[in-house]
């Protein structure tokens, strides 16, 4: 899509009004929480319930409020999250949709009694069209902005991500404050990185416009630093297992910026739960990151050999793995697109400055762990243990 074309996404539109008067509470009592569904929401709807007292009502695609809470309750325990789900509500209703779907009189109680919205939905696919995207991670955005103006104000806690700093302007700069985007809109290889930034644009004219917009990007979320697990289908476990599983690693080099998804959620409900912190960028992302290399020798310290080796030596091993494991095959098809590695994206040589977040999270002293070799040893054991207990087990080479 061309800058033309995004640009003229990144703005609000005509039919938008503006917020209505009243003061925005300091301690949120009823917080609105969209993909509770998901990875990044299973984890945030424990650690809002965690931080605060709030009721948490959630926006959840079902046929009923029971089908949507058995959803919910679902996903916590596909990640081991044990929640008593006392102050959790259900509406059923679609991001996507005009008023999210929901009827006048459900729409009115909303904007009457909801204190704040924390945003964690989203369309995450790398390989789809920006026009797949845009319902979901653009147009949920607003239909949000919507509900926060109606009635009385309500903040909006929009969820990001530190690639919408792949855009052309950002090429060279290796070194990111917590500050609004700039560009305009030019240089990105997806339509995800696309989506994210035409979101964050329409979040920042908003705020411009008096609406109470905290943008939260986030680093690459990986695995809960107590249990390990991550999304089975994540590419950086998948790459890794395919890694354990061969003995060997792509000969490439890079900075990763991993971030624990339980971390980055804990660090989102603490600005959320307090108005104060509210109206700001966010970088919920590792100040700490470590390049591939580096991960592959916290792989090697923790008993499982590894050897690097060219990039097309890697991917030809893979894929004569695919008749033993059909789960590596969005790796051997993510890598065709670019089987000589000459891709390059800004994010991989940057360093981010979180100091907006650190200041928040000092007073509860929360911090985000680095990626050392004992998290590494957690993250690999537990990625051997999901795959025994799935059937897809690996014969993982050890020292």
């Amino acid at each position: 899509m061309s800058k033309t074309c995004l640009l003229s996404h990144a703005r609000l539109p005509d039919d938008l009004n503006d917020p209505a008067a009243g003061e925005i509470a300091e301690r949120p009592a009823r917080i609105l929480l969209t993909g509770a569904t998901g990875y990044l929401g299973a984890y945030l709807l424990a650690a809002l319930l965690d931080r605060s007292d709030a009721t948490l009502v959630c926006l959840v695609r079902a046929s009923d409020a029971a089908e949507g809470l058995a959803r919910i309750e679902a996903n916590l325990a596909r990640y081991d999250l044990r929640v008593d789900l006392a102050r959790v509500e259900v509406v059923t209703g679609a991001l996507d949709q005009h008023r999210l779907g929901l009827d006048d009189a459900v729409w009115t109680k909303l904007a009457a009694d909801i204190d704040a919205i924390v945003d964690a939905a989203a369309n995450v696919n790398f390989l789809a069209p920006l026009d797949r995207l845009m319902p979901i991670n653009v147009g949920g955005p607003l239909n949000l902005l919507r509900l926060a103006a109606t009635t009385r104000p309500k903040p909006v806690h929009l969820s990001s991500s530190y690639s919408v700093f792949n855009e052309a302007s950002y090429k060279g700069v290796t070194h990111v404050p917590e500050d609004a985007l700039i560009g305009d809109g030019e240089g990105f290889n997806g339509g995800y990185p696309a989506s994210k930034w035409i979101a964050e644009r329409v979040g920042d004219a908003a705020r411009d416009r008096g609406w109470n917009v905290t943008i939260h990007r986030l680093g690459y979320l990986w695995g809960d630093t107590r249990s390990g697990q991550s999304k089975p289908d994540d590419v950086v476990t998948l790459n890794v297992r395919a890694c354990l599983a061969m003995g060997q690693a792509q000969d490439v080099d890079f900075l990763m910026h991993i971030t624990p998804v339980d971390f980055a959620a804990a660090a989102m409900a603490q600005v959320a739960v307090a108005s104060a912190n509210s109206n700001r960028h966010y970088h919920v992302i590792t100040e700490a990151p470590i390049t591939w290399r580096e991960l592959v020798q916290g792989i090697r310290k923790n008993g499982h050999p590894m050897e690097l080796v060219p990039f097309a030596a890697w991917h030809g091993a893979l894929r004569g793995m695919l008749a033993a494991h059909r789960e590596f095959m969005p790796l051997v098809l993510a890598s065709a697109l670019d089987p000589k590695r000459t891709a390059k994206s800004n994010i991989q040589a940057m360093q981010f400055d979180a100091s907006h977040l650190r200041n928040v999270l000092a007073p509860v002293g929360l911090t985000c762990p680095p990626l050392d070799r004992r998290l590494i040893g957690t993250y690999v054991d537990a990625m051997i243990r999901g795959s025994t207990a799935t059937g897809q087990g690996l014969d993982v080479l050890r020292d």
